[in-house]
């Protein structure tokens, strides 16, 4: 067993030790969302992910993946299935059970970059079918939205990961030290 560095977000599933991971120079963003992989073991998956407003605008709920999301930059607001609201800013989380009905919004006056945690009793075993996202395909597809449908991840219901990602020219987060 060796280990594995991702220092460009490539899809790196962890099958042969551990996977070291970088969150630095990720680009900002002036419209849209991208979401980076930073690794994936078997019943776990780490990515980042940025929003440059909106953020998951549609009420839905995660059946087979317990996950949580860590502000690492602006803040957001979070709606969950009681009509609920918490705002969660810097430095703060919100775990979400299997289950649990949630949205969010991107609070507009910065870009919002969170390091979303997931994790889950797999269907099936392995590494082999992976969302582009590093998510195991099962999982993902037990996502739905609240009609009860498997919710569409590029859907304009989904407010700004249906909208193209355009970059902030010389913007980063967390920029290496030069």
């Amino acid at each position: 067993m060796g280990v594995t560095r991702n220092t460009k977000r490539e899809l790196t599933p962890a099958t042969d030790g551990p996977v070291i991971f970088t969150m630095r120079d990720v680009p900002m963003l002036e419209q849209g969302t991208t979401y980076e992989n930073l690794s994936t073991a078997e019943n776990l998956w780490l990515a980042l992910k940025v929003y440059a407003s909106g953020g998951e605008n549609a009420l839905h709920a995660h059946q087979g993946e317990d996950h949580a999301f860590v502000v690492m930059q602006g803040k957001a607001t979070f709606t969950f299935g009681d009509g609920h609201t918490e705002i969660v800013g810097l430095h703060e989380g919100v775990m979400i059970p299997k289950g649990s009905a949630y949205k969010f919004e991107a609070d507009t006056a910065e870009n919002l970059v969170l390091l979303r945690v997931g994790g889950g009793n797999r269907k099936v075993t392995g590494l082999d079918r992976l969302t582009r996202f590093g998510t195991p395909k099962d999982v993902s597809e037990q996502t739905l939205d609240a009609s009860g449908a498997v919710k569409a991840g590029r859907s304009t219901q989904n407010g700004e990961s249906g909208k193209q990602s355009v970059f902030a020219e010389g913007k980063f987060f967390s920029p290496s030290p030069r």
